[in-house]
């Protein structure tokens, strides 16, 4: 069975768009400087905290000991600051603005939960707030009789699928703004029974990352 990672399709992309990058191409105003191997490591940083530096320096195709010296560089840290931040705008304005099936949003929020601590609070923070604000606006409608417009309805039926899902996968202090408030709003306009009552049955964490890791392997190597 084929699986959703948006995180992994977001490297794939990236690493392609360097590849064939044009010969004058900048990245922060700056020349760059670095092979694909030291971009793709830099760009696998975003799942740091799930994979350690040895599986990063095995997907990336460096020793390890090159890749922890450029961890100590400032302008490899910098690119990796940089990823992080655009990846986060990429993946919140996916979540915003695309639809997914069930299926496809349980890999999404899993892979979520696999991302880097700072990644996962530059896309949580800012969605966390647009849902608390559709709540209250939808909630505000229900109370004179009212629904929210179709595009704030689409995106509140989008951000409440993905968090009930992460909620459930890795439970947080979130669930009581996702769960406990803005659920019992969205439920009077949305269906969202298969989202609230999802569970975690056969669920093999080892496999996913297994299927994780061979999924940026297939996108990456033919740029490597």
């Amino acid at each position: 069975m084929s699986h959703t990672f948006l995180a992994a399709k977001w490297i794939g992309e990236a690493l392609d768009r360097y590849h064939n990058r044009p010969p004058r191409a900048t990245i922060m105003g700056k020349r760059i400087i670095f092979s694909n191997y030291h971009y793709l490591a830099a760009l696998l940083h975003i799942y740091t905290g799930t994979f350690r530096m040895a599986q990063i320096a095995e997907l990336a195709r460096l020793p390890e000991e090159e890749l922890s010296f450029h961890r100590e560089q400032l302008d490899f840290m910098t690119l990796v600051d940089y990823l992080k931040t655009r990846f986060s705008e990429w993946f919140r304005e996916t979540i915003l603005m695309l639809d997914f099936e069930l299926k496809d949003y349980v890999d999404i929020a899993w892979e979520y939960t696999k991302l880097d601590e700072m990644v996962q609070s530059q896309i949580k923070i800012p969605l966390l707030e647009r849902l608390k604000h559709l709540m209250q606006e939808c909630q505000a409608k229900q109370e004179v009789g009212k629904e929210l417009d179709t595009y704030d309805l689409n995106i509140f039926r989008r951000l409440m699928a993905f968090f009930l899902l992460a909620e459930s996968i890795r439970p947080t202090l979130s669930s009581r703004l996702v769960k406990g408030k803005a659920l019992p709003v969205a439920e009077k306009s949305l269906e969202l029974d298969k989202f609230s009552s999802w569970q975690k049955e056969n669920w093999h964490e080892d496999e996913l990352l297994a299927k994780l890791v061979e999924d940026i392997k297939s996108r990456t190597e033919p740029f490597l």
